[in-house]
């Protein structure tokens, strides 16, 4: 039996019944009926461990999309069909999922992934196998996807590394100073994510002096927290954790130990980890999303997404991705959840979606003309793009999208700095 085979797949061909809240456009502006062939969608979500509710996150998101794209006619009247598979974060099963897909399953585009070892690997097979487009969502988030291994299969629209982080570094140092300790869980991702905010701080005349690498799904923090100094050598800690667990951890270890009175904390979990309710100890803590609640003022599209995702994190289909996230199942985890858990996910495939309308794609026959369509992706603020404009890096093919600095206030998320996407650089040199 295949490898693809042992491990959990489930085919959906996404019902319509959710969809009433926001719809993507038919490429006419006119709902069709989605009779046609589907096109068939590989999406690789790793749903074990640490990176449970990266996968949470990809259900959600892409569901959504799927819905509302099918609702509305789907691709010119082709239905999106996903077929699920978990490589369990495996760098080797990654490759070989993603082979199978290909090879063997036809699919027409193929998706997903969280570790950066995973992506990379397979950005590599799609380059080699030049049959369909891949795009990684949420994870996946080493720069060396789009700075050095960029090719012309492999598309990104999550903003990575430098991207957000510069910003964000850049209000820190003008804020609170230039030296910083940083937890980050030990790992590629992890590790790229030191080298961004060290060359970011180094850029402002700072830097992380004390760099603390802490162990995947270490579950005894104390060794690691105590490393943080409270001399006032460092003005703040900064958060990287591999997915919401990791992160939630360290959060909740800083509080425990009182670090948060001392230092900065830089980067936090959503208020969906805490029951809904943000701690005291992540009051003033700062950090950056693509989505943010009510943001820009009056965004009534994001205020939609916001209301379709809870409606389709309350259904039985999707109690067990809703409960990972929050820890409640049902209505009482759709309640506290937050939209930008499945935002990164929700955004690629209505990305994807534009680009195929573009494209006239109806399979892996028109992979040529949807490398084309992609690297042409420039969507404003709307119902394709609900948390802010989304625009593609020919030249990498590394998305970029309206990146919001925010601080803590009490239970509020209060805008420190709007980026918009058009302004966010690029990685890198790379050509595809």
């Amino acid at each position: 039996m295949s490898v693809l085979n042992r491990l959990h797949i489930r085919r959906v061909l996404v019902p319509v019944s959710l969809a009433v809240v926001l719809l993507a456009p038919a490429a006419s502006g006119v709902a069709q009926t989605a009779s046609g062939t589907p096109i068939n969608i590989g999406y690789m979500a790793d749903s074990n461990g640490t990176s449970a509710p990266i996968a949470a996150g990809m259900h959600l998101g892409t569901d959504l999309a799927v819905q509302q794209i099918n609702a509305a006619g789907g691709i010119n009247g082709h239905p999106l069909q996903i077929e699920y598979v978990d490589p369990q974060s495996d760098p080797t099963q990654s490759v070989q999922m993603a082979t199978q897909l290909v090879q063997t399953d036809n699919v027409d585009v193929v998706m997903g992934g969280v570790l950066s070892s995973e992506c990379l690997a397979v950005q590599q097979v799609m380059g080699k196998l030049a049959t369909v487009v891949y795009l990684p969502t949420f994870g996946c988030a080493n720069e060396q996807f789009a700075s050095d291994s960029c090719n012309r299969y492999s598309f990104r629209f999550e903003p990575v590394g430098s991207q957000e982080v510069v910003p964000l570094v850049q209000y820190i140092v003008n804020t609170y100073g230039k030296n910083y300790a940083m937890m980050y869980s030990d790992y590629a991702y992890g590790v790229s994510q030191l080298q961004a905010y060290k060359q970011a701080l180094q850029a402002q005349g700072g830097d992380v002096t004390v760099p603390i690498a802490v162990p995947q799904n270490e579950p005894n923090l104390a060794p690691y927290v105590t490393k943080v100094p409270t001399d006032g050598s460092v003005q703040g800690v900064i958060l990287l954790g591999l997915g919401a667990g990791d992160l939630n951890r360290m959060s909740l270890a800083l509080g425990q130990y009182g670090i948060n009175q001392k230092v900065q904390i830089i980067g936090n979990s959503g208020k969906d980890l805490y029951g809904g309710t943000y701690p005291d100890f992540l009051n003033g803590s700062v950090n950056y999303q693509t989505y943010l609640n009510d943001q820009p003022p009056g965004n009534t599209d994001g205020a939609a997404y916001a209301q379709a995702l809870k409606a389709l994190a309350a259904t039985d289909a999707e109690s067990q991705w809703t409960t990972i996230l929050t820890g409640k199942s049902g209505a009482d985890g759709a309640a506290i959840l937050e939209p930008f858990e499945a935002y990164v996910q929700y955004s690629a495939m209505t990305a994807l979606a534009s680009a195929m309308r573009a494209a006239n794609f109806t399979g892996r026959a028109d992979t040529e003309q949807l490398i084309s369509a992609l690297e042409q992706v420039n969507l404003p603020l709307g119902p394709e793009a609900p948390g802010g404009a989304i625009v593609m890096n020919k030249a990498d093919h590394q998305g970029a999208q309206t990146v919001y600095v925010y601080k803590i206030n009490g239970q509020q998320d209060d805008v420190l700095q709007t980026i918009p996407a058009n302004q966010i650089p690029p990685l890198g040199n790379c050509q595809v």
